[in-house]
């Protein structure tokens, strides 16, 4: 029955051009994650360069540079296809309950940010290891597109509502028509922060799961026991824009993530933002409070 639906939803794929565009809740979004799986189901046993092949030119069809050329993500992709019957029933259930999660977050957003549509196209698919949710530039074209990782949603967010998590990602789309990215610390931590605070205001008993901070490993306590230092260290590199402080900030001292649960103390403090992070260093109120029209979180009143 399953393959049957497959072949079908395929079908319909072709005959309309490519473009499986499913609409939820006013939410419009591609479908890639299937046909990599019908693919997936129609190769097995043949060479793995035809398999790579056959991926490459059904998805690509439909959104071209979605896999960048090269044997780096052809390898990517063999290793994907052969571990996929294993990772199937959990992959089948990301795509069939991925409409219904998307609906109800855009609802539940919509209740905060009326009148909220995404500013970029929006694409389920597999992404060979690499990602839940996010953003992303595609060439050629330099395009920005919203892609959600079937693949890594399936082992991040099984055992549990999509809900948060998706809100969490639309508030990031939300964010990001305010506020430009730039490569400093803070502008990490206030995107994250915020996006988790934001889920945590519209969604109030999600967990520490729900809210993205447990992946990899629990962050809340383990940041908490070293409070004094963390704080400290993003006081000290607030404005470092070469990469590494920001690694270090999320990965400090091995709590993974450490930046989200900072971020998140920073904005929970309402209507304002932390005055002093340690005795070294000052928290930059006014020069952040320029730099960003969304300073004060509008959900906190």
């Amino acid at each position: 029955m399953r393959l049957a639906l497959l072949t079908a939803s395929v079908t319909v794929c072709v005959l309309t051009g490519g473009l499986s565009a499913m609409s939820h809740g006013g939410l419009r979004y591609v479908d890639l994650a299937t046909p990599f799986e019908m693919a997936a189901i129609e190769t097995a046993g043949r060479p793995g360069s035809v398999r790579v092949a056959t991926i490459r030119s059904r998805i690509e069809a439909v959104l071209p540079g979605i896999y960048p050329a090269g044997p780096a993500t052809d390898k990517r992709i063999a290793i994907a296809l052969q571990g996929f019957p294993g990772d199937r029933p959990g992959y089948d259930r990301v795509i069939s309950v991925f409409p219904a999660a998307l609906s109800d977050a855009t609802k539940r957003f919509r209740a905060l940010f009326q009148g909220f549509v995404s500013p970029l196209p929006i694409y389920l698919y597999h992404s060979l290891g690499q990602r839940d949710g996010g953003s992303d530039y595609l060439e050629p074209g330099h395009r920005h597109v919203m892609l959600f990782g079937a693949d890594m949603i399936a082992k991040y967010h099984s055992d549990d509502l999509l809900e948060p998590f998706m809100i969490h990602e639309l508030f990031h789309l939300e964010h990001a028509r305010h506020f430009a990215d730039c490569e400093a610390l803070w502008c990490t931590l206030w995107q994250e922060g915020l996006a988790v605070d934001a889920t945590a205001t519209m969604v109030p008993q999600a967990t520490d799961h729900q809210l993205l901070l447990d992946i990899p490993g629990p962050i809340r306590a383990a940041t908490e026991r070293r409070w004094s230092d963390a704080l400290c260290f993003v006081a000290a590199h607030f404005d470092d824009v070469d990469g590494a402080a920001t690694a270090a900030a999320l990965q400090m001292g091995g709590n993974p993530r450490m930046g989200c649960r900072i971020a998140l103390a920073i904005m929970s403090v309402s209507g304002s933002p932390r005055r002093q992070l340690c005795r070294s260093r000052s928290w930059r109120a006014s020069t952040t409070r320029q730099r960003n029209p969304l300073f004060v979180p509008h959900w906190r009143g």
